[in-house]
């Protein structure tokens, strides 16, 4: 039943260290998503929240996440709206969640009748003074695309506007709008047009300036061709430039539409150019390129291609100082206050289809893998374990309450929400941390005899649970004795020797932090109060006991390493009878000595395994 020495000192090398980064990272909260630090840059702008639902043994992890497909800020910057699929689990499904970035929390989440479904190109507005949002929906009874308003929390349509020029055209995909400080609505449309004479449609692609105020509408520019759908716009913050894109070229246009096109850069060839965005003071523009065909019905992609994350290129306006600023990146939006800072869609593969949103202060160095939580565990291995990428604390819950902390069932390869991952009747943190079995394996030694029956043989029954801060509390029982255990400590491997009455406790934790453990344990299995004795790695420790009705109870403290805690409970060495246990752990401390060794190179090398 003993694991080999390679299986021991990885897991318990990892936990200790992590467990130890949790302390320092305990006041980190969701509401400073919004201002990325060093070590997290970037970070994940917020995250809905997990819950967990027992019914009898079994455990429903109900687990909040989001697609974002676009996003934009307000004026101020104030809030900042992200549109996709968005699963909460205090509000249910919704596709429309409003961030209010001074605090970090939702200010408003809505289903948004938008006309989008799974477009990525698509685009929404803040009214100047922030009361209301700007999208386009969809008219089934003519047929046609119109641009509505509503309030910030979804109530209240409005219709401003047809995007059509005429009731006899079409309008291709994607629908695109901003707004000026001032009060234009621009917005672009490709329509069709049947051309009887030839068999064929007639493309043309406007870009409008709509007047909110006194409701007049202008032409700024008009192209024409299939190849000409533009595919992304964005207005200057000067409210002097328009930039769009068509196909993998870049433009700039007077507002007026007084000057002629100006071409700013192209894209890869076989490449579409999306959400153009002007940086804060106006002098250059940041896009994203994907791959993506223009067709009749707009643009086609595949959202699930791991080849549409793309990057983000910024470039000045006069087209030079072109470069990447950000990979595996989509919908780079900046922060109308802050000129370093911007939030963005971020694809993390290989979840690539995936749309999480972030933020990130270019003027601090980029993460490759970033933790925003700074809980030790990046965003991608948390999103992948049903772990909340901006909850630190989340590592240290034992959500299915089987004895392991969640960061201990993803380096043991357990379930979160199975108490017995392999069914051999242990539970997986009894497994781990008293008797040291595979809690994937139903028979460790592969000797026929499961785990659960050799375990009951030994006459040892124990129960573990994980305690607020991290500590674990174990319940071991033998014969009709009940001992308890809590402790601040990693543990693996719980002995009792009732011929020596001894019980010995595998601790480990970061060098330099401090051990602690309680020991109680009936008075009817000592001598004396004054018979107990202490060692850490056979040397006497100090410590400290008392009697409280019929338990004896043991306090000790000890500087963290690896050690064996044994309370000794009678000085003369006689037992009671029963089961001698030690020969479960008769290597253990060979094993656990090596696992201080190249602690750093260890964890990387899970990280990457499990990536």
């Amino acid at each position: 039943m003993v694991k080999t020495k390679r299986e021991l000192i990885i897991p318990v090398s990892i936990i200790t260290i992590v467990s130890a980064m949790l302390g320092f990272c305990y006041t980190v909260h969701p509401s400073s998503a919004f201002a990325p630090t060093a070590e997290a840059n970037p970070r994940i702008i917020y995250w809905p929240p997990t819950e967990v639902w027992r019914y009898g043994d079994f455990f429903n992890i109900n687990r909040g996440w989001i697609n974002a497909r676009s996003i934009v800020w307000s004026p101020s910057g104030k809030y900042l709206l992200i549109f996709g699929e968005i699963q909460h689990t205090n509000y249910g499904s919704a596709n429309t969640l409003i961030i209010d970035m001074e605090n970090g929390t939702p200010a408003h989440i809505f289903n948004l009748d938008a006309e989008v479904g799974y477009e990525r190109c698509s685009q929404f507005a803040f009214s100047p003074d922030e009361t209301k949002i700007f999208y386009v929906s969809f008219s089934y009874s003519d047929w046609l695309p119109q641009i509505f308003s509503v309030d910030l929390d979804g109530s209240n349509p409005t219709f401003i506007t047809y995007m059509n020029s005429t009731t006899g055209t079409s309008i291709r995909k994607p629908y695109l709008i901003d707004v000026t400080s001032n009060g234009l609505l621009i917005y672009s449309s490709c329509e069709a047009t049947y051309n009887v004479t030839s068999g064929q449609y007639n493309y043309t692609s406007y870009l409008w300036k709509y007047n909110l105020t006194s409701n007049e509408k202008s032409l700024v520019l008009k192209l024409e061709g299939f190849d000409n759908v533009i595919t992304s716009l964005k207005v200057s913050p000067l409210n002097d430039k328009i930039a769009y894109a068509v196909g993998n070229e870049v433009w700039t246009v007077d507002i007026n539409g007084t000057e002629p096109p100006v071409s700013v850069t192209s894209a890869s060839i076989k490449k579409v150019v999306t959400s153009i965005d002007f940086t804060p003071n106006g002098t250059m523009l940041t896009y994203s390129e994907i791959i993506a065909n223009i067709t009749d019905f707009g643009i086609s992609y595949q959202s699930y291609d791991p080849s549409f994350s793309g990057n983000i290129t910024a470039v000045n306006l006069d087209g030079s100082n072109k470069r990447v600023i950000l990979n595996d990146a989509y919908g780079l939006a900046w922060s109308p206050i802050n000129d370093s800072l911007a939030a963005y869609i971020r694809f993390i593969p290989p979840d690539s289809w995936c749309g999480y949103p972030y933020i990130i202060d270019f003027n601090m160095p980029i993460t490759p893998n970033p933790d925003s939580d700074g809980d030790g565990l990046p965003d991608a291995d948390e999103l992948r374990n049903f772990l909340n990428p901006i909850d630190p604390t989340d590592l240290n819950k034992d959500y299915d309450e089987d004895g392991l902390t969640n960061l201990e069932e993803i380096i043991y390869g357990t379930y979160m929400g199975t108490t017995d991952f392999d069914h051999d009747g242990l539970s997986d943190g009894v497994e781990v941390k008293v008797f040291r079995t595979d809690p994937t394996k139903a028979d460790t030694d592969g000797d026929g005899i499961s785990d659960g029956l050799e375990a009951a043989a030994t006459g040892l029954n124990a129960f573990i649970s994980v305690l607020p801060e991290g500590w674990i509390r174990m319940q071991l029982q033998w014969s009709n004795k009940t001992m308890y255990v809590s402790t601040n400590s990693s543990v693996l491997g719980v002995v009792f020797n009732s011929t020596s009455m001894a019980l010995s406790i595998s601790v480990g934790g970061q060098d330099g932090t401090r051990g602690v453990a309680n020991i109680t344990i009936p008075v009817e299995m000592i001598n004396s109060l004054s018979a107990v004795k202490v060692t850490l790695d056979n040397q006497p420790i100090d410590f400290q006991i008392s009697q409280t009705g019929g338990y004896a109870q043991i306090y000790v403290q000890y500087h963290h390493s690896y050690h064996e805690l044994t309370a000794h409970l009678s000085s003369s060495g006689v037992g009671i009878g029963g089961v001698d246990l030690t020969g479960l752990m008769s290597y253990w401390w060979i094993i656990l000595s090596v696992a201080i060794v190249a602690v750093a190179s260890v964890i990387a090398a899970i990280i990457v395994k499990r990536g």
